[in-house]
């Protein structure tokens, strides 16, 4: 508890920092304008995680949104293992579950559950502002820019509801996992007034268990539903949707109840070789299914999948995040810690919302140029390319920040506390 006491303090001070005006002459004022409203720090390796999962969903799209142009299509085979690092996705889902899980346990502890309104409120603002400001301008951009015709379900994507719709005729299809997190964040508050109701931790630990594997049985179940499925039904079926995907942020509840009850003995559990060794191989066990599905054979292409898209993930991310946080200061827990990874995991949700239209323009159109009036290999276009995004989406991300992100924090602090 004592530990944490600095960190409370440091919000505390940002937050008051926020809202009060800034003083020091015009120099001060313009400097401020410009600085991050960094993440809060209590966890600073996982900044580095963020970052990471932000690299493997920009590469995965990269890929993608290339193979759908004739001009950057490449060999299906490094497409396909490309395609095979999906799983950034499901560590942003893991993050959450765990950040916000760490928020709710302490409110909860400190203040009872009166504050659960204050928590919508400072969901909203953070969340609300930035995803309808890029949503509209990427609709505008595709009725106007691209000629794209409007999209018909663009009033259910302004409710967070595109996991439901068919991603061929949504405005911002990448914008599902957004959904499932929404919808998440509307429900978790509830879970939280149950577990302080069940008597032990034994009792509770067991609770989110059976909530983590009944994604699995959900998936499971779909599959048998129909033996006809191909790989694109059964992901549109069963990746895009929230009632089979909420496992990946189960898992970051189970990871910070674990964490807040037993940090100290799983600390004391990593000090030893051989536990760090069993967390490792977990890990890597996981990683065999995910990155070589074919491996079990073509007919069980979808039942791998089933497993893969939450069980494996969430359970390899649940032995890294443990042995990263509770394990020696090694050079991995150093590295993820790095201040840069902080900065850059601060805008890592405009990076998210601007990636996918910064492909469109200006990343894809240079990407073409280069393919065909400069003649460079897809080898060579792939990672400059994907360089290109990375840089683009950060510079995007930032003026969303300082123009969006700031200003509704300060609204948040004033209305939310």
């Amino acid at each position: 508890m004592s530990a944490s006491v600095p960190v409370v303090a440091e919000q505390r001070r940002n937050a008051i920092a926020r809202a009060q005006p800034a003083s020091g002459g015009p120099a001060s004022s313009i400097r401020k304008f410009f600085w991050l409203d960094l993440l809060d720090n209590r966890y600073p390796a996982l900044h580095g995680m963020r970052v990471l999962a932000i690299v493997l969903v920009v590469q995965f799209h990269v890929t993608q949104y290339s193979q759908e142009d004739p001009v950057l299509a490449f060999d299906p085979a490094w497409a396909e293992l490309s395609h095979y690092f999906f799983f950034g996705m499901d560590l942003f889902f893991v993050l959450s579950g765990f950040l916000i899980g760490s928020i709710l346990i302490r409110s909860i502890e400190s203040s009872g559950s009166q504050h659960v309104r204050r928590f919508y409120l400072r969901r909203a603002f953070r969340t609300f502002p930035s995803y309808y400001l890029v949503l509209t301008c990427f609709y505008l951009g595709r009725l106007f820019y691209w000629h794209d015709p409007p999209r018909q379900n663009v009033l259910l994507e302004y409710a967070y509801l595109t996991d439901y719709l068919d991603l061929d005729h949504a405005v911002m299809p990448y914008a599902w996992s957004l959904a499932v997190e929404e919808k998440f964040y509307l429900l978790v508050p509830l879970l939280f007034f149950l577990l302080p109701k069940l008597r032990t931790d034994r009792v509770r630990i067991v609770m989110l268990i059976v909530m983590w594997e009944s994604a699995l049985v959900v998936r499971l179940a779909i599959l048998q539903s129909h033996p006809g499925w191909t790989l694109s039904n059964f992901a549109k079926a069963v990746y895009f949707t929230s009632h089979a995907r909420y496992d990946t942020l189960v898992a970051g509840i189970i990871m910070a109840y674990v964490q807040h009850r037993w940090r100290e003995p799983i600390a004391r559990w990593l000090q030893g070789r051989g536990a760090r060794a069993i967390l490792r191989a977990v890990i890597a066990a996981c990683l065999v299914p995910l990155l070589a599905p074919r491996l079990y054979g073509e007919k069980h292409q979808l039942l791998v999948r089933a497993f893969n898209w939450g069980t494996e993930t969430t359970t390899m991310y649940f032995a890294l995040i443990l042995l990263v946080l509770n394990g020696p200061d090694g050079w991995l827990r150093r590295f993820l810690s790095a201040k840069a990874f902080r900065q850059l995991a601060t805008l890592g949700y405009g990076v998210y919302l601007v990636h996918v239209p910064s492909f469109f323009w200006p990343v894809g159109p240079l990407a073409r140029w280069l393919r065909v009036s400069r003649g460079w290999s897809m080898g060579a276009v792939w990672p400059t390319a994907l360089v290109m995004l990375l840089a683009v989406s950060f510079l995007g991300a930032y003026g969303l920040h300082l123009l969006v992100e700031k200003p509704s924090l300060r609204l948040r602090d004033r209305v939310a506390g």
